[in-house]
């Protein structure tokens, strides 16, 4: 992987308090300086293993609530696979990792057991991209998986628990990274909304473990870091 290279004297008393305001506020993920940077995106960071493709950025939500970045940290996500084999995109599979260890795990936008009648026209473009069948009735206008995709049902229901009472939006749910099952050749684009990190951290690790679906065995480990600004 490539790297990036890319006043006054301030008082003691000063500096203390500059540095209390900075600890409380919030702040944006942008590449860290090991990162590899998408070629004309310069807030997306990327990485490749074994024909897998993840392109991240931190800084890209402009939708509605305009403040979600001061409550969650939702990412934005593009998975290009070239494996050779099917792959499944669970939302248990992904992590923000803290510098010391801490993890920030996504909040899933539709519960495990939800109302058939809340359908979602996604907002971003898949190709050969299958809807995982239990989620099927809320995202129509996309094909379904053959077989059902082993799920830890007790992660997603504490996940979804998380969510306050005004999220998510269904603005949320459409711009949101489906799950299911990438196809060879395919590509998937979408946010996940992760426990808020920015507040406690100033660096974190974008890190997937995305395993093929004839198997369930790790088809590639991805990592990408990222500072907060």
């Amino acid at each position: 992987m490539t790297s990036r290279k890319i006043g006054p004297t301030i008082g003691l008393p000063a500096l203390a308090v500059a540095t209390l305001l900075a600890g409380c506020g919030h702040g944006q993920l942008r590449p860290a300086e090991s990162a590899t940077l998408v070629p004309g995106a310069p807030d997306y960071a990327a990485s490749e293993v074994d024909g897998v493709r993840i392109a991240a950025a931190g800084s890209g939500w402009d939708g509605r609530p305009k403040d979600l970045g001061q409550r969650l940290t939702p990412v934005k996500v593009r998975i290009v696979n070239h494996s050779g084999k099917p792959l499944r995109v669970l939302y248990e599979d992904f992590v923000l990792a803290g510098a010391r260890g801490r993890k920030y795990r996504p909040l899933p936008v539709v519960p495990i057991d939800h109302d058939a009648r809340d359908t979602l026209r996604p907002t971003f473009a898949s190709v050969n991209f299958f809807v995982g069948p239990r989620y099927h009735d809320v995202y129509p206008s996309l094909p379904a998986w053959e077989r059902q995709l082993p799920r830890d049902e007790t992660f997603y229901d504490r996940q979804f628990g998380r969510w306050s009472e005004d999220l998510p939006t269904r603005e949320m749910k459409r711009m949101a990274l489906p799950e299911g099952v990438l196809a060879d050749g395919g590509q998937i684009t979408g946010f996940v909304y992760f426990e808020e990190a920015t507040r406690r951290e100033s660096r974190v690790t974008f890190r997937a473990e995305l395993a093929g679906d004839d198997d369930g065995e790790t088809v590639a480990s991805i990592e990408i870091p990222f500072e907060v600004d």
